[in-house]
Formats: structure tokens, C-alpha cells, sequence
């Protein structure tokens, strides 16, 4: 906004012309004219403008170094109010941050290196996971949104996999000892002893599908209970109260699908039946052979199956193709994920969406803001799931 103020004293024209000026500041303009050429101008204004007028504003002179105590004049804070907010030292408010970090900014304040806020330019990734060949679809998703994030904001990205049993843990460890990182994505890494050695490192971390209960870091992952709940309303609603689920227990995040699977079956009043639950490790070929094995010694005892994952429906429809069961005509099948494979099955199978890439994004960005302010009040975010219908799902 521009404003033009004129003063008309002794015949003499002075124009002062004000830029940038600040939409909370206003003019209170009376004036009088008379014979003799008085004219007399009242202002109401802030700090900014009067600094302007009185050429006082350190931005009058290129050559004047901005200062704090410039800072604290012009926003009416105390020097060590300045210095605090600078050095992100807390105990300020919002509000008052705000202004100074504005005020910083217009008034051209150039911060010392050891003001600047620290950046966050190497991250890890770590996981108990085997990352290649044998990653699975979804955290091969989130590890690819993780790769993107990183590429977007120029940041080096490495990351490393804690052996099963964490056989070459004290190896990983003593490598980031010597070779330092800004911070550290945990991608589905569960094992307690192993956090507290990560958290020892001292370098700030966030989760990524970790449903760690006594965790202070910094979670993002899928809301799994909700989505469990809309797999099991939908069958459900299509008439199926004999179903079978398909789960690994070693995992909070698949446990808290189970428990949303006994839940939706008491309070639909249909009795739990330990006989429904099938345990076993939930990817295509271990389930295809636990679940040929049991058709074949029970058959098909249920109408419709919940899988925990996309992988172990696949392994499932297979196993029940085999032994003549149809679907959905005679099974119906929903799992959850929604990998890109699943789609191109046939029948085209119903599951519950997650957004694995939306989960990196997040994560990524947020441990950007957790290295540039460290004292960020922890949170834990819960992507909430989408039911994705397909063929897989027939009424009873």
C-alpha cells in the first residue's frame, strides 16, 4: 500500500512517500488551510511509520547493519525476546515470534551462522524390512514416496536394514556413530532394544507405520483399526456372517486389524470363532500353502475371507481357485493395501486403500520441521483408509 503525505509549511512542499506500509497502520488526517498557508496534520500511526518520517528506519541507509535492538524497537519487544525467537529457544509465544521473524525478514536482518536454523541435508532410512529383492508392495510404495520427497527438497537420502534378530545391528550403529545424519526415518521397526540403541544416536527421528504405544517420537501411519472396520461393515452388509481372517500377529499394526475384525463381529452380535482365525506369515505363497492345506482338510467352512493384506488375498484366491471354490460366487475375498497389482486379478479384488505415499510426504516433512525446530510438541498422525470395491464381493 502507498501513501503520499504532504505538508504544506511556510510555502514549502516536503513529500514523503511510504512503501510497504502496513495494512494495520492507518492516518488520522485533519488539516486546515488557511490565507497564511498553516496546515497542520495529525498522525496516528505505528513504530514503522514514524521510524520513516524521522529518518530513523534502519532500511534509510545501505550502508546501516541491521541490528536486534533494531528488531526490538520496531516490534516493541525486549533484545533477549529478539535473540530467543532467533535462536528458536522457546518460551515465546506464537504471536510474538511471529512478529519478530517478520520484522527480521522487512527489516533485512541478517542472521549469524549460529542463528540460522539447522537444515536438514542427509537422512536414514532404517527398517527390519529386506529391502531387495523381497521388499513387499506397500513399504516398496513408501519407501518410493520416500525417495520422491527427498528428491523434491534436494535432500541425500540413504538407508540401511537391521537383519532379522538384528544380527548386524551393532554394525549399522557403529557406521552412524562415525558417519553422522540430520535425522532418521524408522520405517516398520518395532524392536524396543533397537529404538532405544537408534534413540542414543540422539538425532531426531520420525515413524513411519510404527504403532509403538510408549513412542516419543514423532508417527505417521495408516489408521488400521478404521480400516479393518470398513473391510468387515462391508462384508457385512453383503450378508456374510461365517468369515474367515487371514492375519500375522508379530506386528501391532496388523493387530490392531484383528482386533477391528472381533469388534465389528460382537457388535454386529455374531460369536467369535478362533476357528475363523488363520495365522500365518501374510504374503502370497505362505498363505497359498496354509490355506490349500486347510480347504483341504475342512473345506470351506466360511462364505466370505478378511485378509490382512493384499498379498495373503492373493495367495488365498489362488489356494481357492484350485479347490474349485469360485469368487465371488462361492467366497467372497477383500484384503487391504490396495497394491497396484491386485487391480488386474481376476476376479478384480476388492480391498482397503492406503495412501503410501502420502504417508512418506508427511513423514518426510515433518522431520524437516523437526530438525529446524527440535522442541515441536510430538504427534502421531493416522491416515484414515478408503474402501476400494472391485469384483472380489458377492452378497450371501
Amino acid at each position: 500500500m502507498h501513501i503520499l503525505a504532504i505538508f504544506i509549511a511556510n510555502g514549502a512542499q516536503i513529500i514523503y512517500k511510504i512503501c510497504k506500509y502496513n495494512a494495520n497502520c492507518f492516518i488520522n488526517l485533519l488539516w486546515t488551510c488557511g490565507r497564511c498557508g498553516y496546515t497542520r496534520m495529525t498522525f496516528v500511526f505505528e513504530e514503522r511509520l514514524k521510524n520513516i518520517l524521522t529518518n530513523t528506519d534502519p532500511k534509510r541507509s545501505a550502508d546501516h547493519r541491521v541490528y536486534q535492538r533494531d528488531i526490538a524497537q520496531y516490534v516493541g519487544v525486549s533484545v533477549s525476546t529478539v535473540s530467543r525467537v532467533l535462536k528458536n529457544a522457546g518460551g515465546i509465544s506464537e504471536s510474538v515470534a511471529q512478529r519478530v521473524l517478520a520484522a527480521a525478514a522487512e527489516l533485512g536482518y541478517e542472521m549469524s551462522d549460529s542463528e540460522k536454523p539447522h537444515q536438514l541435508r542427509n537422512i536414514m532410512l532404517l527398517t527390519s524390512l529386506s529391502l531387495s529383492p523381497s521388499l513387499d508392495p506397500f513399504h516398496a510404495s513408501v519407501l518410493s514416496g520416500v525417495e520422491w520427497a527427498v528428491h523434491e527438497q534436494e535432500i541425500h537420502f540413504s538407508y540401511a536394514s537391521f537383519s532379522s534378530g538384528g544380527a548386524n545391528s551393532d554394525r549399522i550403529l557403529s557406521r552412524l556413530q562415525q558417519n553422522p545424519v540430520d535425522g532418521f526415518l524408522l520405517l516398520s521397526l518395532d524392536d524396543p532394544a533397537l529404538l532405544e540403541q537408534i534413540r542414543a544416536l540422539n538425532v531426531p527421528i520420525v515413524m513411519i507405520n510404527v504403532d509403538a504405544l510408549d513412542a516419543v517420537e514423532d508417527a505417521f501411519l495408516p489408521d488400521n483399526y478404521q480400516g479393518a472396520r470398513l473391510a468387515m461393515r462391508y462384508l457385512l452388509a453383503n450378508g456374510h456372517t461365517r468369515i474367515l481372517h487371514i492375519t500375522q500377529s508379530h506386528r501391532r499394526t496388523i493387530r490392531r486389524r484383528t482386533e477391528a475384525y472381533k469388534d465389528m463381529l460382537t457388535e454386529t452380535g455374531i460369536p467369535f470363532d478362533p476357528d475363523l482365525v488363520v495365522e500365518t506369515e501374510i504374503n502370497a505363497e505362505q498363505t497359498y500353502k496354509v490355506m490349500t492345506q486347510r480347504l483341504a482338510q475342512r473345506g470351506a467352512d466360511f462364505t466370505a475371507v478378511f485378509c490382512a493384506n493384499d498379498l495373503s488375498a492373493m495367495g488365498f484366491m489362488r489356494a481357492a481357485q484350485e479347490y474349485g471354490l469360485s469368487i465371488p460366487n462361492k467366497v467372497s475375498v477383500i484384503g487391504f493395501d490396495d497394491i497396484s497389482s491386485v487391480a488386474f486379478l481376476s476376479p478384480p479384488l476388492t480391498t482397503i486403500r492406503i495412501e503410501s505415499r502420502q504417508l512418506a510426504t508427511l513423514a518426510v516433512r515433518r522431520l524437516m520441521d523437526r530438525v529446524t525446530v527440535p522442541n515441536l510438541v510430538p504427534i502421531r498422525v493416522f491416515l484414515g483408509c478408503e474402501l476400494i470395491e472391485r469384483q472380489s464381493v458377492a452378497r450371501c
